[in-house]
């Protein structure tokens, strides 16, 4: 871990999927400036191309996607078969008159680029030339099943009854439905407004999706919802997982629904473990100081994907525990206990800190791997992160707590750990501060309210909340309801973002920064870590703006391998610049 390029060499566990033949999984890694993944069939390699994923049988046929694009066949005893091709393929499911896909069709790349919605980008995907569509393929050629202005998110079939989630009604603003495909028509099934981040049915036809019907709430906690039966689970405090990781494995939140029993993750504060709902009641199937970050389950079988603070990828499966980098082991953190949950890595307490800000701001720390953390402290940095209010995990009143107070109570109790990690280790060195999305709009804000950090690095920042209403793609209605406001363009409420802002408050800042950027973010664009570097230049204060083309609001998680390179190294000099 002395290097960027061995932070970076590990591999992970990326899919796993249980069948009659046994356990499929897919690894990912780093080759140079590319991802490569591979498929394995009971932890034997069987491909070999290193761009293929998504693997699943049907009988005695294995068929995986290649490229991102190409649905390919490969029988026990032929040559393997290239189905067919999209623009994109993100998922394929069996259904008896054929194989039915989640993907977008070629992008033809025209020239120019008419917006007629409010929703015309999206970060990680530009413009929006093409939309994710339901199609099916019947053995001879590929057919559009639903498509239109809006994404086809998920898919569901017990090879009969087809039911899809999308954002037909709500695209604007990402609200999504569950809806049955009937011929040509839809029938929406969910009532009300909410998310739907994921949906599976069992053999019977019943339906279950993950997600929630409490509108344009980011903060809401989300629940495994019967919409037919009118029923729904907790697990643990929060259905799915939102605790956050730097490894580029591109996990995503699952439900599978087998027989009577459905199975998905659960996060309680900083851990997220596998949770079984069956006969009305939740069991918890896994216990640990962990994340899972995947998982399958198939006639009672469980098989999980975990990370840890000191492991990144573990498989666990029948009672083994399969490591794909078992020479790496992380520094194990210590919990922080104090008015919010927090954790530390302490090296030397005469050692410089650096205190990490997570994004969201509804997200959370907790149980995971992270690639930059262990960096940094094989580096001689002590590495300190909490949850402050705000973040999920914690019910959803505390996740609710920062609405409208964004850099109050939230940063009250980041300086409060701060205090409390001094206290508790007796540190004496210098401390920096660093964070992400929201993580950078509370770095900036953070270093107008106070000069106790030496340095600061602010990743895909916020510093301008209005002028975000109309660059970012979600900006004009995620900034508007996380303040507490009901229309960005009313003087006073532009006035109450303004105060809001960071750049608002620029002319008190002493600390160097440096700002990490994208140039192709459209989360947090650009234009907010301009607007605050320049600014800094004017006050005299040193600062840097270090922009990564091709890079989007994941530049940290799944960035061009070389740029997240890159950055890892400019940190960790700027850190050593000015808290050694």
């Amino acid at each position: 871990m002395d290097t960027v390029e061995e932070a970076y060499s590990i591999r992970l566990i990326s899919e796993v999927k249980l069948g009659e033949k046994g356990l499929l999984h897919t690894e990912t890694w780093i080759e140079g400036n590319e991802y490569k993944s591979s498929i394995y069939l009971n932890k034997r390699r069987i491909t070999f191309g290193g761009k293929e994923s998504l693997p699943t049988f049907n009988g005695e046929d294995l068929y995986y996607v290649l490229n991102g694009r190409t649905l390919v066949r490969q029988s026990p005893y032929g040559e393997s078969k290239r189905l067919f091709t999209l623009g994109k393929i993100h998922k394929f499911v069996f259904h008896k008159d054929g194989i039915l896909v989640i993907g977008e069709k070629k992008d033809k790349k025209e020239g120019h680029f008419v917006a007629k919605k409010l929703k015309y980008r999206f970060d990680g995907r530009g413009l929006l030339r093409t939309r994710m569509s339901l199609f099916l393929f019947d053995g001879k050629k590929v057919r559009t099943l639903v498509e239109g202005d809006f994404d086809v998110t998920d898919v569901a079939t017990n090879g009969k009854r087809i039911v899809i989630s999308a954002t037909k009604e709500n695209d604007d603003v990402g609200l999504s439905d569950v809806y049955e495909v009937e011929g040509n028509e839809l029938r929406k099934i969910t009532r009300g407004e909410g998310i739907v981040s994921a949906v599976a049915m069992n053999d019977d036809g019943q339906i279950a999706y993950l997600g929630h019907r409490k509108g344009k709430a980011p903060w809401a906690v989300k629940e495994v919802i019967l919409p037919e039966e009118d029923k729904s689970y907790l697990c643990g405090n929060y259905c799915g997982n939102s605790v956050l990781t730097d490894l580029f494995d591109g996990a995503k939140e699952k439900l599978v629904f087998s027989r009577g029993e459905i199975v998905t993750t659960g996060q309680v504060g900083g851990k997220t473990n596998v949770y079984k709902i069956s006969d009305n009641k939740v069991e918890q199937l896994t216990d640990g100081d962990m994340v899972v970050r995947n998982f399958d389950y198939l006639n009672g079988e469980l098989v999980y994907v975990y990370t840890t603070p000191e492991k990144p990828s573990l498989m666990q499966y029948k009672g083994e525990i399969y490591d794909p980098n078992p020479l790496v082991r992380g520094l194990k953190p210590e919990l922080v206990k104090g008015d919010i949950e927090g954790w530390a890595i302490i090296v030397d307490k005469n050692a410089p800190t650096i205190l990490f800000i997570h994004g969201g701001p509804h997200t959370a720390y907790g149980y995971s791997y992270f690639i930059e953390f262990q960096f940094f402290a094989k580096h001689g940095f002590n590495v300190i992160y909490s949850n402050p209010r705000g973040s999920q995990g914690y019910g959803e009143d505390f996740a609710k707590a920062c609405v409208g107070d964004w850099g109050g109570k939230d940063m009250e109790d980041i300086l409060n750990f701060v205090k409390t990690v001094k206290e508790k280790y007796g540190l004496t060195g210098k401390i920096g501060v660093t964070g992400g999305s929201y993580g950078g709009f509370m770095t900036n804000w953070i270093i107008t309210k106070t000069d106790m950090f030496s340095a600061a690095i602010s990743e895909r920042s916020i510093s301008n909340l209005v002028s975000m209403c109309g660059t970012s793609d979600i900006g004009f209605w995620f900034n508007t309801i996380e303040s507490g406001i009901d229309d960005p363009w009313k003087p006073e409420n532009m006035d109450k973002l303004m105060k809001m802002s960071p750049i608002y408050y620029v002319k008190n800042v002493k600390t160097p920064t440096m700002l990490i950027h994208g140039e192709e973010d459209y989360r947090c664009p650009i234009e907010q870590a301009e607007q605050f570097f320049i600014a800094l230049k004017m006050n005299g204060i040193d600062s840097e703006l270090v922009r990564y083309k091709g890079d989007g609001h994941e530049h940290a998680r799944r960035g061009k391998p070389n740029n997240m390179k890159d950055r890892l190294r400019r940190k960790l000099e700027w850190f050593n610049k000015y808290l050694r």
